[in-house]
């Protein structure tokens, strides 16, 4: 059948004439473009309420009127920002400026670095995911809250300064199949600058060889952006590379993206006997049934050729990383280890208007779901192994949580029921002590709900 991945081509769907159209005005003929829009293409356009345009003072205040009890993901999005971060993944414009940390506090006392992005001065200078900061300015971090700190780290513009006293967390790794302390824990103060962000869709790459002699690919992977399609290649090269015969896909803070970037994880994880089968399919409004093709497997060149594959997931994990889990169940041994996913079966194409084009039009348009007919996960897929996401610990310790229990199952046929236990404190409280950190900035939140262009 054939495959509905339009890369570089964006609906040029014809509105009203459009009366005044700077970006941030909210025309009449704006408002009618989208009304249409909703009508002819949006996934429940038969449970459309009627309303007058009128009645409202924006595109945006009216796309909200219109959306499903369902649907808490449709939007309009500024065009310019939409096509800098996937095609580059910039997060940030002109003056703008920010550290490209992700925090949380694991205790009322200790603040731990999420993640960061390599190649950030953040990274580069110690503060990656396992860090725990102590005081930030002089400040001690324990005694203040999330937006405390939000406000201490000053405005976000390029060159701002702050300074970290921080700890970086020793590391533990198999080493030609040997545990082995490969750093030791250390305190130092260090003073980096704001700056400009690019997401770097891959954190991590590694092969684990494993005392029984196994070797595990191990790939935490961020963003479904166009520039993931070069690190991924490079990364399941290394894996093919390298004798892999076992793989850990980390998607714990993923939250999707681009529906062809899947396809292409699909691509070089699923056994040789998928090829050519359906990995997934479409399902629109009666309107549009004749959008409803499959996306066939395509195995690529550094195939592994897998009958498992275990997957990190939590409530972040959301859209397309939520369709790599899915569509991989009806051909290999899918383990998701962790929380729940996010829940979002659902995806939309980026729409733009012919007469005003400095805006996304992001409409849930379709349901996905995969060779079984299976995807309506509105809940979150269920783990297979619940585990606690536990910031103490780098990405590629082997005593992280997660980490060690996929290493403990490819090991011993089981997972570990005595797994790795760290201080926590109060959920109330610790749902206080984070409420104003982020896993990741907003455009990237916004823009990730888009799955592909679509003509």
């Amino acid at each position: 059948m054939k495959k509905t991945i339009l890369l570089s081509i964006i609906i040029a769907l014809f509105g009203c004439e459009k009366t005044s159209d700077p970006v941030g005005s909210t025309p009449i003929s704006d408002m009618a473009f989208l009304e249409g829009l909703m009508k002819e293409w949006y996934l429940w356009n038969d449970e459309l309420p009627t309303i007058d345009i009128e009645n409202y003072s924006s595109q945006d205040e009216m796309l909200v009127a219109l959306r499903n009890p369902q649907d808490k993901w449709s939007l309009i999005q500024d065009r310019a920002e939409y096509e800098a971060y996937y095609s580059s993944g910039q997060l940030t414009d002109g003056n703008e400026g920010v550290h490209g940390i992700y925090l949380y506090y694991a205790t009322s006392d200790d603040l731990f670095i999420r993640f960061s992005y390599p190649g950030s001065n953040a990274f580069e200078a110690g503060l990656t995911r396992g860090t725990r900061i102590n005081k930030i300015n002089g400040q001690t971090v324990g005694d203040i809250t999330s937006e405390e700190i939000s406000n201490l780290l000053g405005e976000n513009l390029k060159g701002v300064e702050n300074t970290f006293q921080i700890t970086i967390p020793s590391v533990t790794k198999y080493i030609n199949g040997q545990k082995v302390q490969v750093s030791s824990e250390r305190d130092t103060t260090i003073t980096i600058a704001k700056e400009e962000l690019i997401v770097k869709p891959v954190l991590l790459s590694e092969v684990i060889e494993l005392p029984n002699g196994k070797k595990v690919g191990h790939l935490v992977f961020k963003s479904f952006i166009e520039t993931a399609e070069e690190a991924l290649a490079n990364a399941f090269a290394e894996f093919k590379s390298a004798g892999v015969s076992e793989l850990i896909l980390d998607l714990r803070y993923n939250g999707g993206g681009r529906v062809n970037i899947a396809g292409q994880i699909a691509g070089f994880v699923l056994p040789s006997s998928a090829n050519g089968k359906e990995l997934f399919k479409y399902q629109h409004n009666s309107l549009q049934e004749d959008s409803n093709l499959s996306q066939e497997v395509e195995l690529l060149e550094s195939n592994l050729n897998l009958s498992r594959i275990f997957i990190f997931g939590e409530g972040g994990t959301a859209s397309s990383s939520e369709l790599v889990i899915n569509s991989l169940k009806p051909y290999m041994d899918v383990q998701l280890l962790g929380q729940n996913t996010y829940g979002k079966p659902v995806g939309s194409y980026a729409f733009t208007n012919e007469q005003n084009d400095a805006y996304i039009y992001s409409i849930i348009s379709l349901r996905i779901l995969n060779a079984n007919g299976e995807g309506n996960y509105f809940d979150g897929i269920p783990v297979d192994f619940a585990v606690e996401d536990n910031m103490m610990y780098d990405w590629g310790d082997i005593n992280e949580p997660m980490l060690h229990q996929a290493l403990y199952k490819i090991q011993n046929g089981a997972y570990d029921q005595q797994p790795i236990s760290s201080a926590r404190m109060n959920a109330t409280s610790l749902e206080y002590k984070n409420k104003a950190f982020k896993i990741a900035e907003p455009k990237e939140e916004q823009f990730n709900t888009i799955m592909e262009f679509k003509k």
